[in-house]
């Protein structure tokens, strides 16, 4: 005999015209990956280990930089104060120098005066004696003395005449303004002079520009230091 099966029921509530409803999966078990405490932490060692020795490295540059610096700016000092007490020690000896030249001058002038004050007719005869050679066919000379070295110039000057062999006529005419020890030879187409004073004063401005010279010298010379050193500096 058969079995008997119940038949199902019509259920009005059921709309058969809607989509069914899709079958909604489990999501995937989320998968974590592990690894064992100890290589974590060897892991965590190493970036530390990493980090400071990166932190060290930039810590050494800037500090070589910084160094680099205040060595510079120290190098820069120093040639500064070198180079100060170089012109110091220029100044210091280009003064001496003006001293000591200033007293030579001064020690030359003072004795060439004592001699001329004793000996007066020397410069004027030997200038006197150079002078007549060459003057020998002159018809006219003529010698400006101071008027107190006159009257001896006079009785010193016919054996000078007569080596030289001058044919001419010498005037011997004294001056109140021309020092002892100076004198003027004038002929007809020339003449020269013997002047102390003008011949200090030209050996004064010599000195002078002797003197500069040298200043300018030394100025010369620190500029091309200066310039070598900071070149070097730069390079």
């Amino acid at each position: 005999m058969g079995t008997m099966v119940s038949p199902s029921k019509f259920l009005f509530n059921v709309d058969f015209t809607a989509p069914p409803e899709p079958e909604v999966e489990a999501p995937p078990e989320l998968v974590v990956p592990m690894m064992p405490v100890s290589e974590h932490e060897q892991l965590v060692k190493k970036a530390r280990e990493q980090a400071f020795e990166e932190g060290r490295v930039a810590a050494l540059k800037e500090h070589q930089s910084a160094q680099d610096t205040l060595l510079t700016e120290e190098v820069g000092r120093l040639i500064g104060a070198v180079e100060g007490v170089l012109a110091q020690l220029d100044e210091a000896q280009t003064e001496q120098e003006k001293d000591a030249v200033s007293l030579a001058f001064m020690v030359a002038r003072r004795l060439c005066a004592h001699l001329i004050a004793r000996q007066p007719m020397t410069e004027m005869l030997a200038l006197i004696t150079e002078c007549l050679g060459p003057l020998r066919r002159s018809p006219h000379v003529v010698v400006r003395v101071n008027e107190r070295d006159v009257e001896v110039l006079k009785k010193r000057v016919d054996p000078i005449m007569n080596e030289k062999g001058f044919e001419g006529r010498l005037v011997i005419l004294g001056e109140p303004d021309i020092g002892r020890g100076d004198c003027h030879i004038e002929w007809a187409d020339g003449g020269i002079i013997r002047d102390r004073k003008a011949i200090e004063k030209e050996i004064d401005g010599s000195i002078k520009s002797y003197l500069q010279a040298r200043a300018d010298e030394r100025k010369a010379a620190r500029a091309g230091s200066g310039s070598d050193t900071q070149k070097d500096q730069a390079s």
